[in-house]
Formats: C-alpha cells, structure tokens, sequence
C-alpha cells in the first residue's frame, strides 16, 4: 500500500496524520518537489539527490551565497539581497517564516525581472536553480547532488533528463513517465495506491493501469462537491474496470453531496471516512479571547472589547505594532503582545477558550487551526475568517453583526456547558472521529472486513 499526493497539502497532511494514528505505516510520496518534506515522506525529484547525514537545520537567511559587499536584510516575512540601494533577489522562507528558514531565492536584472530560482532543503542543501527567460518564464531547472546534475527538466518541452551513477542516462518524456520509473525504482507495494486529488496522483493511477499492473486504489476526496460530479470522478464511476475501486469522503456533508449527486448503484463506491485530530484539552474555562494578527485591521475589535468588558482580550503580532494598535492599551480588559514569542503564543492557545478570527489580510501561521485543535471557539465574520473547515457555521458573523457577535461571546461564557456546546459544534463540522471508527470506515473502503 502506498499513499501518492500531488502536494503536501494542509490537506495531505490530514490524511496522513489520521492514517498513521489508525495504525497504518505505508509509504507516502508527494510528486512535488518539496525539499522540507518529513521523514518518511518522500519526493521523486528528491529522492535521487541523496540522503544527508546532517543536521535538519536548513539554511539561515544570511547564509545565502553573494558577492563580496552584497548586503542581506531580512525580518519574520521574508528577505532581500542588496547592493548599493538596488535589489538583486528576493528570499522567501519555508513556513513557519518566523524560523528564517530558505526555501528558495529569486535573483532578478536590473528591470526587477527573475532570472534564476535557486532552491534549498531542510538540510541547507542548493538543491536545484531554474533559469529564466527574458519573460521571467521558467526554461530549465537542473536538481544537484552534492554539485553533480542528477536531473534535468525542461518546461518548454516536458522532458527529463536523470543521470544516476554508474548507469545510463534516461530520458523520460513527460513528469508522468517519471513518476511511474520511481515507484518501480523504489520497488514500493502497488497493490493499493491511495490518492487524494484528480490531478496528477490520478493519472499516474490510470498510468499503472495502461501497464498493467493490477490495483485497487482509493481516491480520498477533501474538496467540496457543487452542483455535478467532476468529470474525472465520473470516469472512475462510470469506466469501470479502472484500479480505483472506492472514494472515501472525510467531510460528512460531502459524502452525503455526492450520494445525492449520483444513482443508486453508484452509491456503494462511495464511503465516509472523518479525520482524527489531537486535540488539547482545557484544564479550565477562562473568560480570554485571544487575536493574532500582522496588521491593525481588526474588524468591530473596539465596538467588542467595549461590549465584552468582563472578557480579557490579548491581541497578539509578530512584529511591532502600529500606533493604531498600541491605543488599545486605553481599554483596561485588553492585553497586547507586541514581536510575541512562539512561546507565548502557545500558552495564549492553552489559557484562551475564544478565538477571534477578525483581523482582515492573511491568516497567521495557521493560528485557525491551532485554536480549533485547542478546543477555543472559535468566532469571527464572514469576511474575515481564514479556514471555514473549523469554524462552525454558527459562529460565522455577517458584516455589521457585532451585537450578534458580543452575544455569542456572552452566551458562550455563561456555563461550561455552554462552553463544551460550542466547540461541540465545530468539531462536529470538521467531521472528526475516533481513531476505531476511522480505522473501521478505512477498512470497509479497502474491502477488508478485518479491523
């Protein structure tokens, strides 16, 4: 068995977690080329690049490579190589970006054009560059092992070029022709391929298949279902035989979208599935609500605190904040954090039971996430929530429902009952379960009755 993901998605990770909490140790591979992948987790692209024996420590923002007297300035978003006033690349970092991490570096020309990509791991390895055209658009990028060209992809034609040592070189004419090489390379159980997008994983099911190599897959579906079936799900509905023999569906609501969206007898190719998350659990009930935000956009924030005044409220940034922010220290129930540790952060999550999803831009650092496996309600309006996934529907505000808000807030506060009903509420929506009926659901869809 083995799991194939086209992204190491919010999403793939998901599955994974639950997948591994149920018992199931498989391999996974993501056909991304993704050089901060997890251990036990692989990359095709990577793969063939080696396995350091050093630290995981990456590549500090400052350790770049550039000319002698080439300057490199940086803070918690990202970074920039400069010489004499003039930009010369732009450096991003792999997430958390409060690590100043690099994930890859854009060296531009003169007219603010990108010309060359380098990109790095989580070992500081210069893994791969990409060349530009005059257009910015990506021409070649070559993957090294230790200096040494192992890959070449070229994006004009699709080709791919692997020299590995002491054999021939291959040729491969498209990534999906790759992709197929590697599992058989690798040698991996291809009995049953687990899958969970109608991209790329998909085709390179249906690859093994045109081979011949007999299967049952499952597709794992997590996005929505609309007003029809998708086309490509409707070839593994209706095209049968194909190796996909069952979709396992981990929302509820979907699950029973698609059920309305197909006949009868297509009914038992689909399945639930749920997610097993780690929950921490409160020691107590605190009357805290807790706001994490990179900018002092914070929607009705005044109009709240003013209406919530037996509710300590802790807004929290990454860097410092503006002077807009800073005049909320007039309110005697808001506490602010400025260039607030992870630390912090983390015991804010523990010690806060509410969450204000309201600060209008991004979302930081997955802050939804973490308050919803907190078990703080979470609370916010419908155009500056982050990730609806854990937010049950309930607490999603129109724009200019503050008092329905305030009373929420409120109500929520008035019992633990109250409190343990709220968040019952958004763990419902996520369509978690326990790890026995997740492994039960996974078995059914495998076909095999023995849990």
């Amino acid at each position: 068995m083995l799991n194939l993901f086209d992204t190491y998605s919010r999403e793939s990770q998901d599955l994974l977690h639950s997948l591994k909490e149920a018992g199931y140790e498989h391999p996974t591979v993501v056909l991304e080329p993704n050089g901060f992948l997890p251990d036990g987790v692989e990359s095709p692209f990577i793969y063939f690049l080696g396995q350091p024996k050093v630290e995981k420590r990456g590549r500090f923002f400052n350790e770049v490579r550039v000319p002698d007297f080439w300057e490199i300035t940086g803070d918690n978003t990202m970074a920039q190589v400069n010489y004499y006033g003039q930009v010369k690349a732009k450096i991003y970092y792999y997430a958390p970006s409060y690590k100043r991490i690099v994930e890859r570096v854009e060296w531009i020309d003169n007219k603010g054009q990108i010309v060359l990509i380098e990109r790095y791991d989580q070992y500081g390895r210069h893994i791969a560059t990409t060349t530009c055209d005059t257009d910015g658009k990506q021409l070649v990028t070559t993957y090294f092992e230790e200096g040494l060209e192992r890959l070449t992809e070229n994006h004009q034609t699709g080709d791919l070029i692997l020299t590995l040592k002491k054999q021939p070189i291959r040729i491969f004419k498209n990534r999906l022709d790759f992709y197929v090489f590697y599992l058989e390379y690798r040698r991996f159980n291809l009995d049953r391929v687990i899958y969970n997008t109608l991209a790329t994983s998909f085709s390179v099911s249906l690859q093994l298949g045109s081979k011949g190599i007999l299967g049952q897959d499952i597709l794992v579906w997590q996005e929505r279902l609309y007003d029809s079936i998708p086309g490509n799900m409707q070839l593994i509905l209706n095209s049968q035989p194909v190796r996909t023999k069952k979709i396992l569906i981990p929302q509820t609501d979907t699950y029973h979208r698609a059920l309305l969206l197909t006949p009868k007898e297509q009914h038992s190719l689909f399945g639930p599935l749920g997610y097993i998350y780690e929950f921490t659990e409160k020691e107590d009930i605190r009357k805290d609500a807790f706001v994490l935000t990179n900018s002092d956009q914070i929607e009705s924030l005044s109009y709240i605190v003013e209406q919530a005044p037996n509710v300590t409220f802790r807004v929290a940034a990454l860097t410092e904040m503006s002077p807009i922010l800073l005049g909320m220290v007039r309110y005697p129930n808001v506490v602010l954090y400025q260039n607030i540790s992870q630390k912090r952060i983390e015991e804010l999550l523990r010690v806060s039971s509410i969450y204000l999803d309201i600060n209008h831009y991004g979302e930081v650092q997955g802050i939804v996430r973490k308050a919803f496996e907190h078990k703080q309600v979470i609370l916010g309006f419908a155009h500056t929530v982050h990730d609806k996934r854990y937010i049950a529907k309930e607490h999603i505000f129109e724009q200019g429902q503050e008092v329905a808000l305030v009373n929420r807030i409120n109500e929520i506060y008035k019992s633990v009952d109250r409190y343990k009903g709220a968040v019952a509420l958004q763990i419902e929506q996520s369509s978690a379960i326990e790890m026995n009926e997740f492994r039960t659901r996974f078995q059914e869809g495998l076909g095999d009755g023995n849990v």
